[in-house]
């Protein structure tokens, strides 16, 4: 035989033999380079890795998600307390990695495609004092050459000692740049022992990182219904939920415009409520957003909501000197009775001056704003609290209809015509 050719078949066989570990290393980095991204860019969860043993051809790895104490988190710990109590559980990731140059197939959801590996992952909880419940479904991820990872979890329709739920199919891909987009759905959940029933959820949505370090684009979510029947208090849903954001910077300002369609369902007292929403913010400028989100960060640590309020409030009022505006197109709020429609307009103009305060601030405003009321909700509202009788001298009744027209300029506030000056210098 040709030496040559054995000198080819010597390389080609190291190269099988020891590509494998270098990719696991590869990989290895990848995904503790994702997990770290994840950890400094989100404000909510703490994620942290518990091992990481690496084979030659496979790894093994546990990681660990959990809810922080402040910001969004603390609002979402204090509505599962009914559920799990004041110690939140841990999310427990477990997770086998296979590495190759090309990857091999990791389950039903993979496929032949480079790739620095290819993983698959269970989910459980964990409680207060260690014990592990597992979750169903699998995780299938890809973690791609240039560091892009794809997962998808699948879960089939089933139940078990957590409650039952129908198909699960959520898609989650992170770009080796930071943006990510997901598309998702849930057919239904029904959690044990009183908890809260869902059906049909779908979500998606694309975001990327900002150069100000916060993150704009799409998202979208369609809710059939979320009830609350734990059998010691009236039935309370939530549903059927339309809602939509998209965000966008240009020229360093920030725009955005949502649209928000929900019903509630049983409100003591009211029966239905129905909201219908649409509105927008344009002009905001991105670094000063930028300042108060960072100073908003620092002041949840350990403060209350009166300290929070005036540690940002220097960055507050920097935010509203660049100049932004506010568009309320729609606020429907539809309660049996009838609905209650509103409008409102603000624009914060530009001010350059140096220490800015509230009253330049309030100077610096235009708005107007428009609202009706049926006359049966009115005449409810006043029987319910005399002091809303106060407002009825603001409406001027048309009809079966309250209305109420009102504008401010310059420290000037016209209500219906009505000229009020207000002490702002």
């Amino acid at each position: 035989m040709n030496k040559g050719i054995i000198a080819l078949i010597v390389v080609l066989a190291l190269l099988v033999l020891i590509s494998p570990g270098i990719v696991g290393m590869l990989a290895e980095r990848s995904v503790d380079e994702q997990i770290e991204r994840a950890d400094r860019e989100n404000q909510d969860l703490v994620i942290t890795a518990e091992r990481f043993d690496r084979g030659w051809f496979s790894s093994q790895g546990r990681h660990r998600i959990e809810l922080r104490e402040s910001g969004n988190a603390g609002g979402i710990k204090m509505m599962l307390v009914p559920f799990f109590g004041h110690t939140m559980p841990a999310l427990i990731v477990d997770t086998t990695l296979t590495h190759w140059p090309i990857a091999m197939p990791a389950g039903e959801n993979s496929s032949l495609s480079p790739g620095l590996g290819r993983a698959v992952s269970t989910l459980s909880f964990e409680s207060a004092d260690g014990q592990l419940f597992a979750l169903p479904g699998t995780v299938y991820s890809t973690i791609g050459l240039t560091g892009d990872l794809t997962s998808n979890y699948a879960v089939a329709a089933g139940s078990g000692e957590i409650g039952a739920w129908g198909d699960v199919d959520i898609t989650f891909a992170v770009a080796s740049n930071g943006a990510y987009a997901y598309d998702g759905s849930v057919a239904s959940m029904q959690i044990a022992d009183g908890g809260p029933e869902l059906s049909n959820l779908e979500v998606s949505g694309d975001l990327a990182m900002s150069a100000f370090g916060y993150a704009v684009g799409d998202m979208s979510l369609k809710l059939d219904y979320l009830l609350f029947d734990d059998g010691a208090r009236p039935p309370f849903s939530i549903g059927p939920v339309i809602f939509e954001t998209s965000s966008a910077i240009n020229a360093g300002k920030l725009g955005s415009s949502s649209k928000l369609n929900m019903i509630v369902g049983d409100v003591p007292g009211l029966g239905h409520v129905g909201l219908d929403t649409q509105f927008s913010l344009d002009n905001v400028d991105g670094a000063a957003l930028q300042r108060l989100l960072r100073s908003v960060q620092r002041a949840q640590a350990g403060n209350s909501p009166d300290d929070i309020v005036s540690a940002v409030e220097a960055e507050v009022l920097d935010l509203f000197a660049a100049g932004a505006d506010l568009r309320i197109e729609r606020l429907d709020i539809a309660l049996p009775q009838g609905t209650i429609n509103s409008v409102l307009n603000l624009t914060f103009l530009e001010n350059d001056s140096a220490n800015p305060s509230w009253s330049s601030q309030l100077l610096a405003l235009e708005a107007d704003a428009k609202v009706e009321v049926p006359e049966v909700i009115a005449n409810m509202a006043m029987l319910m609290s005399p002091q809303a009788g106060m407002v009825e001298s603001f409406l001027i009744k048309n009809g079966d209809v309250y209305e109420l027209e009102a504008a401010y300029k310059k420290g000037l506030l016209t209500i219906n015509g009505v000229p009020f000056a207000l002490p702002v210098q």
